[in-house]
């Protein structure tokens, strides 16, 4: 980590149903890391929703990748798979399934998507200035 406050680690998984708490315990022990615990849950479960559609609906090696600065912490889940957008299910509790980004988006303090030409990038930042209490 530099002295800015500034600091970046990544994880390469394979599109297994393993993925998912992969994703949990790399993020768990990352903001451990870096002195962040009260959000190890917030950003853990994120990255559980985020690594979860891309399983199931990418299908391709994705990268999880956590990016530290001043205030905030983004998660970064990218595959390889471009034509396909996330949508935001029904919040609906007689609705199974479909609820990941409804959930990324009450814990996030923003969440979009990035296209690139190889695939693409869902992110969700965290402000991690605020204390975790407001989640």
């Amino acid at each position: 980590m530099s002295g800015d406050g500034q600091a970046e680690r990544s994880l390469v998984l394979h599109p297994h149903t393993s993925a998912p708490q992969l994703a949990r315990d790399f993020v768990a022990e990352t903001l451990s890391a870096w002195r962040l615990g009260d959000w190890e849950e917030p950003a853990a479960l994120i990255a559980s929703e985020l690594v979860t559609n891309a399983v199931r609906h990418a299908g391709t090696e994705l990268t999880v990748r956590l990016r530290k600065a001043a205030s905030e912490v983004t998660i970064e889940v990218a595959d390889g798979v471009a034509d396909r957008e996330p949508h935001v299910g029904s919040p609906d509790p007689r609705v199974a399934g479909g609820v990941g980004l409804v959930i990324v988006g009450r814990l996030a303090e923003a969440w979009g998507v990035e296209k690139h030409r190889d695939g693409k990038c869902v992110w969700a930042r965290l402000a991690v200035g605020q204390t975790a209490d407001r989640l």
